[in-house]
């Protein structure tokens, strides 16, 4: 599942308004042109508002595969437009690895997080900052955190693979799965001589290896998803340890703002005096450090730690024993 963003626009508000003041949401799990279904109900069909032209709706249990569309709707009259047509929102797997409530629960406890005026920070800040660090780790590490479909990975064929029963070490891993692997000719053609579907195919998820079972043989150049993609490591399978350093990372971004705000940006003490009566307070602030300074140096510490540890599981020898 992933958390799936869309935005409705109402052209012609003024004029839609006359008829309806509602707008409801239908999705599609089975592609562009499958069965649409309403996912909004009475409680939460979005209402429209004067002079609003552009609605967000946000589509927890969605997919990148999904497809929406939307309708207006009187809910009294119980009068329905047409469907709109259909449109894929907009989805992180960032915020599967972690989420904007974990970071705040687990790495940001305890902090007011909230600006001079009291109001709280708003969640897109929490989420810039979760896909940001997800980022980073994915160049630092040269690893794909968030599934991607690949639809035509090549490799020449050896005559020294077939002997270790097609061994392939493929170019992007971790892997969720292989869909389809075939032995093709070279040439402008490309002729497919033998197709191995997955119950011929032995896949190392975490190494990236695959290798199908004895018993067949072919020449020419192997392709991998032709038909169908492989997906590098699901988010949601990631191990805690990786989690945990992409959160920390994550809370630089918030960490840093917040911060500035505890007492004033570089105030490390401050005194008032009324009538004889004086109050104070001293921060962890000063001309060089934000308030959540210490915090944000042994989060860094931690993080440089653990990489090395990151890049030998991930990024070790990669080699098999025939």
């Amino acid at each position: 599942m992933a958390v799936i963003t869309l935005k409705v626009v109402v052209a012609n508000l003024e004029v839609v308004q006359r008829t309806f003041n509602r707008i409801k949401i239908y999705r599609s799990v089975t592609g562009l042109d499958g069965t649409y279904v309403e996912i909004t109900d009475s409680g939460t069909r979005i209402p429209l508002e004067t002079g609003k032209m552009v609605y967000d709706y946000t589509d927890s249990a969605g997919a990148a595969g999904y497809y929406y569309k939307s309708s207006y709707f009187h809910s009294v009259s119980l009068l329905e437009s047409s469907l709109s047509d259909a449109q894929q929102g907009e989805g992180d797997f960032a915020l599967e690895i972690v989420s904007v409530a974990e970071l705040k629960t687990n790495y940001l406890y305890g902090l007011d997080l909230t600006d001079d005026s009291g109001t709280p920070m708003p969640d897109s800040l929490y989420e810039w900052f979760i896909k940001s660090a997800v980022s980073w780790f994915e160049h630092r590490l040269q690893l794909s955190l968030r599934p991607k479909p690949i639809t035509s990975e090549s490799h020449d064929y050896y005559a020294e693979d077939f002997c270790q029963y097609v061994f392939i070490k493929t170019k992007d891993y971790p892997i969720i799965d292989v869909d389809e692997l075939r032995i093709v000719m070279p040439g402008a053609g490309g002729h497919t001589v033998q197709t191995f579907g997955r119950e011929f195919l032995h896949v190392e998820r975490e190494a990236g290896h695959v290798q199908v079972v004895p018993g067949y043989a072919g020449s020419g150049v192997v392709v991998l998803g032709t038909s169908g993609p492989w997906l590098p490591h699901l988010s949601g399978t990631l191990p805690p340890v990786l989690r945990d350093a992409i959160a920390k990372l994550a809370s630089f971004g918030p960490l840093n703002p917040l911060g500035d705000l505890l007492g004033g940006a570089g105030i490390a003490s401050q005194n008032l005096s009324i009538d004889g009566l004086s109050q104070g307070y001293t921060t962890t602030s000063s001309a060089m450090y934000a308030g959540y300074g210490a915090r944000l140096a042994q989060y860094e510490k931690e993080i440089k730690q653990v990489i090395p540890t990151l890049e030998k599981y991930y990024k070790g020898l990669r080699m098999v024993v025939a």
